[in-house]
């Protein structure tokens, strides 16, 4: 995903500077939105099942503790 981000912002002279800065910031929030829900539902799914979050997370792919998402 940060490709994506660094491309938008590198190339923002390409379209509409101010449009691709606005994509960037989106995809940014909107992927640490998504990164907290996954740490949301993991330690939900912990307390709730007495299992481990991180045989759940393994199961989806997920890395619901990891600072720097992707």
């Amino acid at each position: 995903m940060n490709d994506i981000v660094n491309r938008l912002r590198t190339n923002r002279e390409c379209l509409a500077p101010c449009l691709m800065d606005e994509a960037a910031d989106t995809i940014e929030r909107l992927t640490a939105e998504r990164d907290e829900a996954r740490r949301e539902i993991c330690v939900m799914l912990e307390d709730a099942t007495n299992n481990h979050r991180k045989n759940h997370a393994k199961r989806w792919g997920w890395d619901c503790f990891k600072e720097d998402s992707e």
